[in-house]
């Protein structure tokens, strides 16, 4: 396991955040860390999106769309409900 990620959010992520329920928001926030700590162990859970150099991470019923850069910065882009998520 290499060194841990440092995790950014970007506005329109925060603001995808702020909208959901504590519980969702706690889990979606769990899970990108536990990610950020070691992409190996949700490495099932994360797809590359075709066409774009983005990632998606599945929390349930949201996806996260990140964008993992090799300085070891995630940067969160956007915070969606999973039938939103691909518009």
């Amino acid at each position: 396991m290499g060194p841990e990620m440092q995790i950014e959010w970007r506005t329109r992520a925060i603001r995808d955040m702020r909208r959901l329920d504590t519980r969702d928001r706690e889990r979606i926030i769990a899970k990108i860390e536990r990610y950020a700590s070691d992409p190996s162990a949700l490495a099932n859970q994360v797809v590359m999106l075709s066409g774009s150099r983005y990632r998606r991470l599945r929390v349930g019923n949201y996806r996260v769309i990140f964008h993992a850069e090799s300085a070891g910065i995630m940067t969160v882009l956007r915070v969606r409900h999973r039938r939103e998520a691909y518009e």
